[in-house]
């Protein structure tokens, strides 16, 4: 586990992460400009965090397709 921290509008957030799972998340994190060092902005984070979430309906809807596609063809 790895502890990951951030500070949003003056409050410091800290979370514990499975290893990988962090790593991850700091990558993302700080590709996307976030700081680990200074205060971030809420309204940055939710840019974030709607973009994830775009990106995870996205590959739903991409599963459910295919799904589809598999149980029209084996019929």
């Amino acid at each position: 586990m790895k502890k990951v921290a951030i500070s949003i509008e003056g409050k410091r957030l800290e979370v514990e992460l499975e290893d990988g799972f962090a790593e991850y998340i700091l990558e993302d994190l700080t590709r996307n400009n976030i700081s680990f060092d200074r205060d971030n902005k809420a309204s940055e984070l939710l840019r974030l965090y709607l973009k994830a979430m775009k990106k995870n309906h996205d590959a739903e809807n991409k599963i459910e397709e295919i799904i589809s596609r598999i149980t029209t063809f084996s019929v």
